[in-house]
């Protein structure tokens, strides 16, 4: 997915949040927004939104002097996730349908976005999520492509935000529990409030796979910004399960199946995902829909 003219002004509001929540003076949140602004005007656009968002990031680390703003909401948002999560867990071994339910509670933890919200409401998008129709729905087809794996099949898992990491330990679980080799990948530093090694940690998740780090600074998985192990492991995996609108938008294109698990933030992403998915992009204005979507469907 490439940046179109609505990411540039979305990429200079995200500056000032950050320069903000780094506690900069006036002055200095000034200097950070005219310094994007200037970087804004002569992105490339045929990039993707979060490839051209891991250099503004850079440089907004640069000027503050601040490489981890997002850190206390990070510690924050994985802390909450751990005393909600093990109700949940409760509720999923009593449900109908695990699988839904685990991808449901995943899926609602992705609303803990940073990039494109000042504030989120977990409680909120749980409850939400227990009822709400997928706009895109390609939940039959995942289960089938589980069903059909074999015992020790490889799976890769794409991590998104803090907090978030910690609901996915809901579906990894599941997957877990079907004898999958699965391997969890991070981010290799600090950008947005996306997940870490440590935040993989704090969820548990190495009591179900092994985590690695993608090797980027990307909020998301720009596949030639990625490290040589990673590339090999996301080339050769049976299956590979990708959280988040950031891995989508750089993802999005690429000749493999894989399975996007996500909540639509921004118009932008959603009509990407509209003209992919072959449905009515009246039905996908980028505000919340939940989405499972099945990247060159091979069912």
């Amino acid at each position: 997915m490439r940046t179109e003219v609505e990411c540039l002004p979305c990429f200079v509001r995200q500056s000032l949040q950050v320069a903000r929540i780094a506690e900069c003076s006036p002055a200095l949140q000034l200097r950070v927004v005219q310094k994007i602004a200037a970087i804004v005007a002569s992105l490339n656009v045929t990039l993707s939104p979060p490839a051209n968002a891991g250099q503004i990031y850079r440089v907004i680390a640069e000027i503050t002097g601040c490489e981890d703003p997002y850190r206390r909401l990070k510690t924050i948002s994985n802390a909450e996730a751990i005393k909600i999560v093990p109700a949940l867990r409760l509720e999923i071994g009593a449900s109908a349908s695990q699988l839904t339910a685990a991808l449901r509670f995943a899926i609602a933890g992705n609303c803990i976005d940073y990039g494109a919200f000042a504030s989120v409401d977990i409680r909120s998008a749980l409850d939400k999520s227990r009822t709400k129709t997928f706009a895109v729905d390609h939940t039959d087809h995942f289960r089938d492509r589980i069903a059909a794996l074999e015992k020790g099949a490889s799976v890769l898992y794409l991590a998104d935000n803090s907090g978030e990491i910690v609901y996915d330990s809901l579906l990894i679980e599941y997957l877990f529990q079907r004898g999958f080799a699965i391997t969890i990948a991070v981010k290799d530093g600090p950008i947005i409030n996306d997940a870490l090694l440590e935040d993989a940690l704090a969820a548990g998740l190495d009591r179900f796979g092994r985590i690695i780090s993608n090797g980027s600074r990307c909020p998301g998985t720009v596949l030639d910004q990625c490290s040589v192990e990673f590339r090999q492991i996301f080339a050769s995996a049976d299956l590979v399960i990708s959280k988040g609108q950031g891995n989508f938008e750089s993802l999005s294109e690429e000749n493999r199946e894989i399975f996007f698990l996500l909540m639509l933030k921004c118009a932008v992403a959603a009509r990407h995902m509209a003209e992919l998915a072959g449905v009515d992009a009246a039905n996908l204005p980028g505000q919340g829909e939940m989405a499972v979507y099945c990247l060159n469907n091979k069912g």
